[in-house]
């Protein structure tokens, strides 16, 4: 046969159980070849400020990206869009509400100062004013604020559902489509995104979007109304008045922006601390670069609680605490230095503020007492760019928000946006071909996606016909386990192909082919549920006695019937309930149901002890009768009753053998 290409050195892990002379030569062929394989360099030690450094570098050459603003609703239907619009036309309103009652507010100050200027006798001598008028103007403005108060109470509350309501229906909607996404992708791509960033970006990069498109963006529009209106008005009543209280805004305006900024300066000031030096891809939002430190974090301690056992058993608890605790630390310091600047930054918004209001009052009453102002234009001038100011200052942290959504957004439409290479739910490719189990390998060769420059498989060929029982030995590493995947197509090969019955795989449906394949893996993969329940996931439509019928070709019915509640047992998260050789046998059962044609076993046995492996191994015999069936094995012993060995051997040839005792001692 073609020779292949593998990766690992060496050949004598999997001959534990040969004869001892077969065991010799094998151990001997095995020395010499890996005396052929050119000696790796020991790994170097690097100073862990230089690994943080390396990772600096690495963050630098990726800028933290950002979606176009309208795209954050590019998954709003037409009636979502619709209340949008809604929304923002009475956020506009709400916003120039407040404004407007300055206006009311000026002409009530005239109104008081009239009425004691009348009790004084010292009215001017053309202006006539009564107790009558003061009442009247009194209970105008009283009726005005009464209808401001109805109409904002309705506006504010019309306001902020609509926005509320658009964000809470979109991201359970965004949601969907993100879980919908990640299960259409190929396996090529989960080897790089782990399942802690993937749940980072469904729960907390989702819920950033969410804030950023919910009552977030009304406020905005209120703010930059009530901004826009209370100029307008304090222009129009007093330009001259205005104008000297704007003289200050520029420096409201800078505190505001700071507001909104001072995560950029943080982590600025934080990569000159560290680096020395700051480069304009480094300039993320502090939000964003916070959301990458507490992914890494999080992903840390999924690690760790998914392997609780082996963390405990290593009395790892505390260097896992202070790993964790390092992983924070450059979010907590960054959020540090935020605070500060924003503490300051609110300092001199209340600074500037107050000094704007003691100039407005001495310049103004100072016109006022010439004649050249009068004292209800001054109260409408000064409440108009207050409440304008304020909504300045007060619109900041809201455009923060924006733009955290904005780069939230962007990681999750990077996945929503994806084209799998192989989609399992796509329905092309045939779906009558008579599946017998003849599997012919011609010729493939075949890198992983994410190691492009490891070679795994080159030039491989190999024949399996329908109902034999084929084992694949090897080293650890020569590619034995990759065939396996690509039987069930989670990979394509680069050259070459794969025919099963006479089609090629690439042309038959992936789902179909996939109903006709059934695997049993080293480390069976049970879901937190009943024993009944895990069986059926292999097959939807079962009957109680079918599954019943499985667990005993599975050898499971003696050790399930023992069990306090039989297959209504939970089995608990990854099956910690049961131990290796129960869990493997239900793992067998769940294959079983699925009636296939063909059976992988890859190393079903070997985590197993001697006791456990013998009635597994029993229950395999039983599943292979009438299939298919390709054995991944390190222990020969396994694969004793097997119709064709082939034996991998590292960057050489492969080699078939009839059977075990067929094996030459000069291996």
């Amino acid at each position: 046969m073609p020779a292949i290409q593998a990766r690992a050195p060496g050949f004598s892990d999997y001959v534990g159980r040969i004869p001892a002379t077969t065991c010799k030569c094998l151990e001997q062929k095995a020395r010499k070849d890996e005396k052929a394989v050119v000696k790796e360099e020991p790994a170097k030690k690097v100073p862990l400020l230089q690994l943080v450094k390396d990772e600096k570098a690495v963050v630098k050459e990726e800028p933290a990206k950002k979606v176009p603003l309208l795209q954050l609703w590019r998954y709003a239907t037409w009636s979502e869009l619709a209340l949008l619009f809604v929304g923002i036309f009475v956020s506009l309103v709400t916003g120039a509400g407040l404004p407007l009652m300055s206006i009311i507010q000026g002409q009530v100050t005239q109104a008081f100062v009239k009425e004691e200027m009348y009790k004084t006798h010292t009215l001017p001598g053309p202006m006539h004013y009564n107790d009558t008028d003061f009442t009247n103007d009194v209970m105008n403005a009283v009726y005005g604020y009464t209808g401001m108060a109805v109409g904002m109470f309705i506006a504010a509350n019309v306001q902020v559902t609509c926005f509320l309501i658009v964000c809470e229906q979109m991201s359970n909607r965004i949601r969907r489509k993100f879980v919908k996404a990640i299960l259409h992708q190929d396996i090529s791509w989960f080897d790089k995104n782990n399942s802690g960033t993937l749940a980072t970006k469904l729960f907390d990069n989702i819920e950033r979007v969410k804030e950023g498109t919910g009552d977030k963006i009304g406020l905005i529009f209120q703010y930059t109304s009530q901004f826009v209106t209370g100029f307008v008005i304090a222009f129009t009543h007093s330009w001259k008045l205005t104008l000297v209280m704007l003289a200050v805004t520029p420096l409201q305006a800078f505190c505001g922006f700071a507001i909104s900024k001072a995560s950029v300066l943080s982590i600025c000031f934080f990569i000159y601390l560290h680096a020395h030096v700051i480069d304009e891809k480094s300039m993320s939002t502090f939000t964003i670069a916070e959301a990458i430190k507490y992914a890494k974090a999080g992903r840390m301690v999924e690690q760790t609680v998914s392997s609780i056992r082996t963390v405990c058993s290593l009395n790892g608890l505390r260097y896992e605490i202070e790993r964790y605790k390092v992983a924070l630390l450059e979010a907590r310091r960054a959020g540090i230095l935020k605070s500060l600047f924003v503490g300051l930054s609110f300092a001199l918004m209340g600074l500037t503020n107050f000094s704007s209001f003691a100039l407005a009052f001495y310049i103004g009453i100072t016109w006022t007492v010439d004649g050249q102002l009068e004292l209800k234009d001054l109260m409408t001038t000064f409440f108009s760019v207050m409440m304008g100011s304020l909504a300045l200052g007060q619109a900041g942290p809201q455009f923060a928000v924006l733009g955290a959504a904005q780069g939230a957004a962007a990681s999750i439409y990077e996945v929503l946006d994806r084209e799998p290479e192989i989609d399992s739910t796509s329905p092309e490719g045939r779906r009558d071909v008579d599946i017998k189990g003849n599997i012919v390998v011609k010729n493939v060769v075949f890198n992983y996606p994410s190691r492009p420059d490891v070679p795994v498989l080159k030039n491989l060929s190999l024949t399996v016909n329908a109902g034999e029982t084929v084992a694949l030995v090897g080293s650890s590493g020569c590619g034995k386990s990759t065939i396996v995947s690509l039987l069930l197509r989670y990979y394509n090969v680069l050259e070459g192909e794969i025919i099963i019955d006479g089609v090629p795989i690439s042309d038959i449906n992936i789902q179909y082919l996939r109903n006709r394949i059934a695997v049993v893996s080293q480390e069976p993969i049970l879901f937190n549920c009943t024993i009944e329940e895990n069986i059926r996931m292999g097959r939807s439509d079962l009957t109680y006695q079918q599954v019943v019928d499985a667990c005993r070709m599975a050898n499971a019915e003696t050790f399930i019937n023992g069990l306090p509640q039989g297959l209504q047992t939970n089995v608990g998260d990854r099956g910690t309930q049961l131990s290796g050789g129960q869990k493997q046998r239900i793992a067998i059962a769940r294959a079983l149901v699925r009636d296939p044609k063909i059976l992988l076993l890859d190393e079903a046995t070997s985590a197993l002890d001697a006791e456990s492996e013998a009635v597994v191994q029993r229950a395999l015999e039983k599943a292979s009768i009438g299939r298919t069936t390709i054995i991944i094995a390190h222990r020969l012993s396994t694969i004793k009753n097997a119709h064709k060995i082939i034996a991998i051997k590292v960057g050489l040839k492969l080699l078939g053998f009839p059977s075990l005792k067929s094996i030459p001692s000069n291996v």
